[in-house]
């Protein structure tokens, strides 16, 4: 169970920040896809980093984890994880190939790169407009693998870290990717991310 308690008003707020930050990220896909995106509920949860990959990982599935580390007032590392699966089929759906075409693994890396960059963006973005504070992202860097191994390569991280959790689907006619959105704060940032909530 986490440390980090809050009550259902301040949940709430954290859930409303996740919506935001989803409603940004689908608008942003939306103009990448010349589409219209709509957005599932996200699911928002806090709890240990040790519980992480066991909350998002299923044994048989490889992910594609996209790992930013974010400096300023409040700083962080974020990872947004997807089905590596359903990543290249959204990077077909992007290049608008047919399901048997196939795409450079130099074009799947930089488009699932740029997908985190838009999300991880979108709720940096709706956190800086509720709290107040600056926020800068890193250039992401991509691994493929287990949600383990994604995790294992954060060994900086303490076990009982309290972590943000949101996941957050994707879809057009049928679901087309789903992203999972890990806000690892230092610390020190729990005050200034949390304190416009009441804590």
């Amino acid at each position: 169970m986490a440390a980090l308690e809050l009550s259902e008003m301040q949940m709430e707020a954290m859930k409303e920040v996740a919506n935001i930050g989803a409603g940004h990220a689908a608008t942003a896909l939306s103009e990448m896809l010349n589409e219209p995106i709509l957005i599932g509920t996200p699911v928002v949860e806090i709890l240990p980093f040790a519980n992480l990959a066991s909350r998002v990982s299923k044994p048989d599935v490889m992910v594609s984890a996209v790992h930013m580390h974010v400096n300023g007032e409040a700083p962080c590392q974020i990872v947004v994880l997807f089905d590596k699966q359903q990543a290249l089929g959204f990077v077909k759906i992007f290049m608008h190939l047919a399901p048997g075409e196939d795409v450079s693994a130099e074009l799947v890396e930089s488009t699932i790169k740029e997908v985190g960059n838009i999300i991880s963006g979108a709720y940096l973005n709706a956190l800086t407009s509720l709290t107040g504070v600056t926020l800068i992202a890193s250039v992401p860097t991509l691994s493929t693998g287990s949600a383990q191994s994604a995790f294992l390569a954060l060994m900086d991280v303490a076990p009982d870290c309290d972590v943000f959790y949101v996941q957050t689907r994707f879809e057009k006619d049928q679901p087309i990717i789903q992203g999972e959105f890990v806000l690892i704060p230092e610390p020190q940032s729990f005050g200034p991310l949390l304190s416009v909530f009441g804590l």
